[in-house]
């Protein structure tokens, strides 16, 4: 049997077999744990992170080829938005128009029976990106020629909205009644680019 106490650590050389491997056993299980904390657990750690960004990479990798996968439909949205936006713009009148569109608008009403008290352009409105452009007017006429008006109006190649509509009654007493309407025909132009 080994007496534990009388072996002396500088006569480690000398000891029997298995005090010798205990001790080596030891030191290398605090070798090995001391090994791993210095060397793995950085390498973990980075091995980690590198993980984790394969995964975001793989997500943005995914995502733009979805989007390289849209691009041609992508491209013929732009392609209908700028076509739709240039029939926009030919509804809207140029300022050299704006005297033809209001002898337009008279016109369609004199063809309806209607009789203008009076019709004028009112002061512009500014906006971010256009101006509105109103047209007050005041005419009389029957329901069914204010109505035929309107419809006129909507069926101009310009755009013109019908706005602050007012009816009153003018003649209450006989067989085609009278109306007053008093309407701000609105339409707009497009800021020119500065």
């Amino acid at each position: 049997m080994i007496d534990w106490r009388e072996l002396e650590l500088d006569e480690i050389t000398e000891w029997p077999l298995l005090p010798q491997g205990l001790i080596a056993l030891v030191l290398t299980v605090l070798l090995s744990i001391f090994g791993y904390w210095y060397w793995l657990t950085p390498l973990t750690e980075a091995l980690e992170q590198q993980k984790q960004q394969e995964i975001t990479l793989r997500a943005q990798l995914v995502s733009r080829a979805a989007q390289v996968a849209a691009l041609p439909r992508v491209k013929e949205q732009v392609a209908e938005l700028n076509r739709r936006y240039q029939e926009v713009i030919e509804q809207l009148p140029e300022e050299q128009e704006l005297a033809s569109l209001l002898a337009s608008i008279n016109d369609i009403g004199v063809k309806n029976g209607l009789i203008f008290q009076s019709i004028k352009w009112a002061a512009r409105i500014e906006n971010d990106l256009y101006y509105e452009l109103p047209l007050n007017m005041q005419l009389t006429g029957s329901y069914q020629q204010i109505g035929q008006f309107a419809e006129a109006i909507a069926q101009l190649p310009r755009i013109v909205n019908l706005r602050n509509v007012e009816l009153a009654r003018v003649d209450e007493h006989g067989l085609d009644e009278l109306l007053s309407l008093t309407v701000s025909a609105t339409t707009y132009r497009f800021k020119t680019p500065q």
